[in-house]
């Protein structure tokens, strides 16, 4: 008879829950970073789906709504100097690190806001609707938001396709002798891809400084989560590749704040790379105004049951419950969070002369030069001028013709 001997990953796998006394212990200029990030991500992200709901978004609106509590956490532990990679539901990733890099010391929205916060808002919304104040000038939109001084290396709209581009960020500073770390933002959609499996082995041979933040919210598109794979709780796929693991609930900002310290210092210590999942929820479909619900592949009771335990209202209770804010003030915050984005659509938009009553337009002022459009672009296809082409049948679905 053989004999059995169970094993174990050499590689630790937590689950992180904030407590009430971890609540109550925070540093309160923390939690109101917390809820002022959280707030103006979300106002940000409902102005967007009514614009995008007047057709004023020229291309899709992945809204993170739901989502924010995720990024706000993880991002709170970060320097200016660490690098920060999204996916193609990036908004929140990347307006949390750009406001963390304007604002180091925290927003105030009980004042005015700040003229450099202010900025990232409406550079954020112009790019995402193709506007030329945008961060890349309009050509990116809502999938490629991008600002290298800020250390948002950029978001990305092939699944999974930015996992790679972060490892490269953390060999990059580990070459460099900081001890800047990167952050790869991705989805349960993006897990199983290959380049994904592939880089956290070679981030894990190399010790590479790099997190590999997974984003479950549960839904490919409308695949469950369940459906794709026989291990639901995705931070076990780091345990094949000796990855220290951290799972936590991605709605509650502390309890991502905290496992992403202990993430962010074995990183920076030259441990090698780590991965955090946080269980979060998208509040809307895949792209759009409308919720998943309306699509069919998820019940009003389960969107309601997550809503409950929305991260905008967690915080809010908390900072009154441990009296740093009083309802008022943070009715004031969300008055004035709301009236800063119109102020700036305000400037991006005008009434339409040739529309009905009340419908608007983009100023035609905020439009990029059409002459920009290809600077940048490293080749125009004449490279292949003259290429013999293997396929030249005249079959279905043969090519016809030459390059262009």
């Amino acid at each position: 008879m053989p004999t059995h001997r169970k094993l174990a990953p050499a590689a630790p796998w937590t689950e992180v829950t904030a407590t009430k006394k971890d609540w109550h212990g925070a540093d309160p200029r923390l939690l109101t970073s917390m809820f002022t990030q959280t707030l103006l991500i979300r106002t940000f992200e409902e102005y967007v789906l009514d614009l995008a709901g007047q057709g004023l978004v020229h291309g899709p609106a992945h809204s993170s709504i739901g989502q924010e509590g995720g990024a706000v956490g993880s991002v709170l532990p970060l320097t200016a100097s660490d690098f920060v990679g999204g996916s193609h539901r990036g908004h929140h990733q990347f307006l949390a690190k750009a406001l963390g890099y304007v604002a180091p010391g925290g927003i105030d929205l009980r004042r005015p806001v700040d003229g450099e916060v202010r900025t990232v808002l409406l550079r954020s919304l112009a790019e995402i609707c193709g506007l030329a104040r945008g961060f890349c000038r309009g050509r990116g939109g809502s999938m490629h938001l991008q600002w290298r001084e800020a250390g948002a290396m950029g978001t990305n709209a092939i699944v999974g396709g930015g996992v790679p581009q972060a490892a490269g960020f953390a060999w990059s500073a580990r070459q460099a002798g900081t001890d800047a770390v990167s952050v790869s933002y991705f989805g349960d959609g993006a897990v199983n891809i290959g380049s994904v499996l592939e880089t956290m082995n070679l981030a894990a041979a190399w010790e590479l400084p790099v997190c590999f933040f997974i984003e479950n919210n549960k839904y490919a598109v409308s695949t469950h989560v369940d459906e794709a794979t026989a291990e639901p709780r995705l931070s076990a796929r780091g345990l094949g590749f000796n990855i220290p693991s951290w799972r936590v609930d991605g709605m509650d900002p502390l309890a991502v704040y905290l496992a992403m310290t202990e993430a962010v210092d074995h990183m920076r210590a030259g441990h090698g790379p780590t991965i955090v999942e946080a269980e979060v929820y998208r509040y809307f479909h895949q792209n759009g105004p409308f919720p998943g619900s309306a699509f069919g592949y998820r019940t009003k009771d389960e969107e309601k049951e997550w809503r409950a335990r929305d991260p905008l209202a967690l915080v809010s209770r908390q900072l009154v419950e441990n009296g740093i804010l009083s309802a008022d003030e943070i009715e004031e915050c969300t008055v004035r969070a709301k009236a800063v984005m119109a102020a700036i659509g305000d400037e991006l938009l005008e009434p339409d002369p040739d529309g009905k009553p009340g419908t608007r337009r983009i100023r035609p002022a905020e439009w990029p030069d059409p002459s920009f459009c290809d600077v940048g672009v490293r080749g125009d296809l004449s490279e292949f001028d003259g290429v013999r082409l293997a396929d030249t049948g005249t079959g279905p679905g043969a090519f016809q013709g030459r390059l262009e």
